[in-house]
């Protein structure tokens, strides 16, 4: 009987936990939920933000997916580790449908001139896989400056 008590104690265990979040998740949340309290700050839809701190003409175009863009990343984790960038080189010139799809959808926004900090949950990124340099469910922070649309 001892044994049962304890093998059923076991699986109730092990179902709750399954079931509860992740803790980095929870961070993510927390995360976006006071990075929103910056008036400044825009958000797209749950989990994807952005500051604007320059702003382009705003007669031009935005783009669309299947159009080439040309821009400067230089993308940080919420630590602030630098995970990437092209500031020291040549902006990144490629089709909008190939980035992840949190740029997809902020840079499809985006203006020729704008340069703007953009907050992606890791959903709409990297998710549990990561990357080499970006561990699993990251918050990925990008400093986007969007120069040309083609």
């Amino acid at each position: 009987m001892r044994a049962f008590v304890i093998i059923f104690s076991f699986l109730i265990l092990v179902s709750c936990s399954q079931d509860s979040p992740n803790i980095q998740q929870i961070e993510n949340l927390q995360f976006f939920i006071d990075n929103k309290k910056n008036d400044q700050v825009v958000e797209i839809e749950p989990g994807l933000q952005y500051l604007v701190i320059d702003s382009g003409d705003p007669d031009s175009e935005t783009p669309e997916l299947t159009q080439t863009i040309s821009a400067h990343f230089h993308g940080t984790l919420t630590n602030g580790e630098v995970f990437w960038s092209s500031l020291d080189s040549e902006p990144l010139e490629i089709e909008l449908s190939k980035l992840i799809v949190g740029c997809q959808k902020t840079i499809s926004l985006m203006r020729a001139g704008d340069k703007w900090m953009v907050y992606i949950d890791p959903t709409m990124a990297y998710g549990e896989e990561g990357r080499p340099g970006i561990p699993s469910n990251s918050i990925l922070i990008f400093e986007i400056e969007l120069l040309e649309i083609s």
